[in-house]
């Protein structure tokens, strides 16, 4: 499922990154309020913040179009990218080891100028076997999932209930949006975007400690993946031109949570 390409003006990337700060910084400060809110609670809502570094792997990139023919970029590289998000959830009263949540997250693995292996043609006519560069792209992925929470309540105290010390674990299937926007190739019209709309798969697992009455400090490694498959145009004839390849991502994330 797709969204129509867009020939419009562009955001530059410094604006979305202090978009993406100013947003973060409000979550901040309604956590601070939830923290001061209220006790401590055996059943727990929670609400939280985070952000680091994700690392996607390799793939090939696939170009299949009328005009030009099949082509396959082996083993491209993504650049590595800021991630952040929310997530916002319940552990369940009778079983406090058990929760769900829904988490919405976003990161950028751009595709910067490489020279690749290339199988296929480039042009009408000019196919075959070699080095070729494919050139730059802006790519954005943001996911929203329903998430199924599992963790292991350790040092129980009074005033913690559910432990000081909580490992945990997480899996969802979110559901994917991703745009990806030719910037400087001639494989594609440049500025000519289109956006992916697919499940995935994700799974994650962390390490939560409680800092305070109601505030919790948490690291956590995830792995997402998804196929992304977006209609562009050729950079010679304009026509429809697909893009196809998959983002098999690693994060390594910190945050903040308010429990109440």
């Amino acid at each position: 499922m797709r969204s129509g390409t867009s020939s419009g003006p562009r955001v530059p990337r410094t604006v979305l990154t202090m978009k993406g700060t100013k947003l973060l910084a409000a979550a901040l400060i309604g956590l601070a309020s939830l923290v001061l809110s209220g006790p401590h609670a055996a059943a727990e809502w929670f609400a939280d913040v985070y952000a680091g570094e994700s690392f996607t792997e390799p793939h090939d990139v696939k170009r299949d179009g009328r005009g030009v023919g099949r082509s396959t970029f082996r083993d491209v590289d993504f650049d590595t990218a800021l991630s952040f998000g929310g997530r916002f959830g319940r552990y369940f009263d009778s079983f406090p080891f058990l929760g769900f949540a829904m988490d919405v997250s976003r990161f950028s693995p751009d595709i910067g100028p490489q020279s690749v292996h290339l199988d296929g043609c480039v042009s009408p006519g000019s196919c075959g076997s070699g080095q070729a560069g494919i050139g730059s792209f802006n790519i954005t992925e943001t996911a929203v999932s329903v998430d199924l929470l599992l963790r292991l309540p350790l040092i129980k105290r009074a005033g913690a209930p559910n432990g000081l010390l909580q490992p945990y674990v997480t899996i969802g299937r979110p559901l994917v949006f991703t745009t990806v926007d030719p910037r400087n190739t001639r494989l594609f019209r440049n500025h000519h975007s289109d956006t992916d709309l697919s499940f995935g798969y994700k799974a994650a697992g962390g390490l939560a400690l409680q800092v305070y009455a109601n505030l919790v400090v948490f690291a956590e490694y995830r792995f997402t993946q998804v196929a992304t498959d977006v209609d562009l145009q050729d950079g010679a004839s304009a026509a429809k031109t697909t893009l196809r390849t998959e983002l098999n991502t690693q994060s390594a994330l910190i945050g903040i949570s308010a429990r109440w």
